[in-house]
């Protein structure tokens, strides 16, 4: 017999077995989230007072408003002491 037969047939076998079981197991877990969570269409999240696009802003405009309120004039960077380097004020 072909060593091809012996060998890899029944590996290929084994491997389709093992798709189709892990499908089947993989959607159970998935329909059962999608049970557990709701999900809304736009027209509900309109309803709601979500998404109406009322103050939409985008990022640059953000980073602008908090670049207004940070003063970075005083600001240093301190040293930070290293556990490999030798300090002098530890005799």
């Amino acid at each position: 017999m072909n060593p091809w037969v012996k060998q890899f047939l029944p590996f290929a076998a084994l491997v389709g077995v093992v798709v189709v079981t892990l499908r089947g197991f993989t959607w159970i877990r998935y329909d059962d989230y999608r049970r557990k969570v709701k999900t809304y269409s736009r027209d509900e999240i309109k309803a709601l007072g979500f998404g109406s696009g009322k103050s939409s802003t985008t990022l640059e405009e953000e980073y602008e408003k908090i670049m207004e309120n940070i003063d970075l004039g005083d600001w240093n960077q301190p040293r930070v002491p290293r556990p490999w380097t030798e300090d002098p004020d530890r005799e």
